[in-house]
C-alpha cells in the first residue's frame, strides 16, 4: 500500500483558488449592475397657472462623488441671486419661459450639453427652477425647486423612448415619468 502525503501547500492554494474565482464573480456582478449613464430627452412644461410668467430652469449634469454632495446641499435661493458665481461657472442648459416662448421645451438627448456631462462622468442631472414665491432652502428633492434624476437607463420605464418628463408649478417641480424603483 502506497503512503499518501498529503501537501501541505494544497489547502492554501485550493483556497486561494476559491477566493479567486469568487472575486472574479463579485467583479462581474459589479460591471452588469453598475449604472449605465445616458442622455435623455428631458421636456419641461409650464403648469397653466405659470403662463405668461418669465423664469429660468437650469439642467446640470452632475457626477456622484464630487458634484451631487453640493447639489444635494446648495441654496436654491442663493444660487438664483445676481451675479451668483456657482451659476456662472456651471456647465447648466438654460431654459427660459416667458411671453411669446412656449410653454412646452426640452433638451434633446443628442444635445452637445450631453457630450461634455457625459464625459466628465455625470451619472444625474440636476434640474433646479426659479420659481417665484417659493425661498424655503432644503436639502435635495425635499426642495420644491430642484429635482435630481439619475441618469441610469434601467432607472426609467421607457428609457430612450420617451423623454422624462417635468412640469413646473407654481408649488414646485413635479416628475411626471414613472421611475423603475426596483
Amino acid at each position: 500500500m502506497k503512503n499518501k502525503t498529503r501537501n501541505p501547500q494544497q489547502p492554501i492554494r485550493a483556497l486561494a483558488a476559491a477566493l479567486s474565482l469568487l472575486a472574479a464573480a463579485l467583479a462581474l456582478a459589479a460591471c452588469t449592475s453598475a449604472p449605465k449613464p445616458v442622455a435623455h430627452t428631458i421636456a419641461l412644461t409650464l403648469d397653466k397657472s405659470l403662463e405668461n410668467t418669465s423664469l429660468q430652469v437650469d439642467i446640470i449634469g452632475a457626477n456622484a462623488t464630487s458634484d451631487l454632495p453640493k447639489w444635494e446641499s446648495y441654496s436654491i435661493t442663493e444660487y438664483w441671486q445676481p451675479g451668483n458665481s456657482t451659476r456662472r461657472d456651471t456647465d447648466r442648459y438654460t431654459v427660459d419661459f416667458g411671453r411669446g416662448k412656449p410653454a412646452s421645451q426640452k433638451i434633446g438627448s443628442t444635445d452637445a450639453k450631453w457630450t461634455r456631462w457625459l464625459q466628465t462622468g455625470a451619472t444625474y442631472v440636476v434640474v433646479i427652477a426659479d420659481l417665484p414665491g417659493i425661498a424655503s432652502d432644503q436639502q435635495g428633492n425635499a426642495d420644491p425647486r430642484r429635482l435630481i434624476l439619475p441618469l441610469d437607463a434601467k432607472q426609467w420605464k421607457k428609457a430612450g423612448k420617451a423623454p422624462i418628463e417635468i412640469q413646473v408649478k407654481e408649488s414646485g417641480l413635479r416628475l411626471l415619468t414613472p421611475r423603475n424603483l426596483k
